[in-house]
Order: C-alpha cells, then sequence, then structure tokens
C-alpha cells in the first residue's frame, strides 16, 4: 500500500491478492465466489472503514476506484509438476489481485498523524500489509499488521 500526503489531499494504493481479500485467487466462478467478490468491492470502495485517520483530519473520499485484476503468470516447472504429483488441478494460470486507488481531500492532514487499519477486521485473510507513507518529511516504510495495525507517521 502507497499512501501520499500532498497539501490537504491525501492519495492512496492498495494491491492486494485475491487470497488475501475473498481467500482464492482464481476467477470467481460459483454464486457464493462471485458474491464474496462483489462484496468485497463494494467494502473496499469506502477507504474510510477500512483505513482510519483522526476525525480531526476532517478527511472525506472524493474518488475511490477499485477493480480485480487477473495476471497470467507462468509456472515453474518444479511447481507445475508436483501439482500433477498430488493431483491438484489449479485454476488456470491466472493470479487475480485486486486494486483500489483513493482520493481524499481533508481539512488538515497534519491532523492525520496516525492511520489505524479496520481492514484487518473485514478482511480475515490478510496478516500484514507493507506501507509506504510519502508527505514533507519524505518516504517510510512501515509494516502493518493484524496484530500490529496502527501506525504513526
Amino acid at each position: 500500500m502507497a499512501i501520499a500526503f500532498e497539501a490537504n489531499n491525501v492519495e492512496m494504493e492498495l494491491a492486494a491478492p485475491g487470497m488475501d481479500i475473498v481467500g482464492f485467487e482464481h476467477e470467481a466462478e460459483t454464486a457464493e465466489q462471485k458474491s464474496a467478490v462483489e462484496t468485497a468491492l463494494a467494502d473496499l470502495k469506502e477507504p474510510l472503514k477500512l483505513f482510519a485517520m483522526p476525525d480531526s483530519a476532517g478527511c472525506t473520499v472524493t474518488s475511490a476506484d477499485v477493480k480485480v485484476v487477473a495476471e497470467e503468470h507462468e509456472d515453474h516447472p518444479a511447481t507445475a509438476e508436483a501439482g500433477e504429483a498430488a493431483g491438484s488441478e489449479e485454476h488456470g494460470t491466472h493470479h487475480t489481485e485486486f486494486r483500489a486507488t483513493y482520493a481524499l481531500a481533508c481539512a488538515d492532514t497534519a491532523q492525520a498523524a496516525w492511520l489505524d487499519f479496520p481492514f484487518f477486521d473485514r478482511f480475515a485473510g490478510s496478516w500484514k500489509l507493507g506501507v509506504t507513507v510519502v508527505d514533507a518529511n519524505g518516504q517510510t516504510a512501515f509494516e502493518v499488521s493484524r496484530e500490529a495495525r496502527y501506525l504513526e507517521r
């Protein structure tokens, strides 16, 4: 995840494997899987419910673009052979990823001194996120997790 603070604007980008968000990485096939994807997309369109900042920052969402991207990847021969030997059938060579970009307008981004990640409450398959924060002080890398979900910038 990347979060950029500039003046009173915040831009956020999130990329997460389908496994972390809905519990699978192949294209949704069943009605239950399709419903899980639709629900996740709807939830991801509400970033302030997933990535909380102090109310005093006065942030509102000005845009939220969320999508599922299927990427092809090449299987390594050893991995493919191991899968065949075990009798497992992989769902093609696609890996799905949820990608979201958000724009926020804030009354005072200086008040956004911390972020909490209720994201982990909503997405049970997610255990950690690498977060890069860019602001007037430069770029800082953090790791937040289910156990340590609070970030101070």
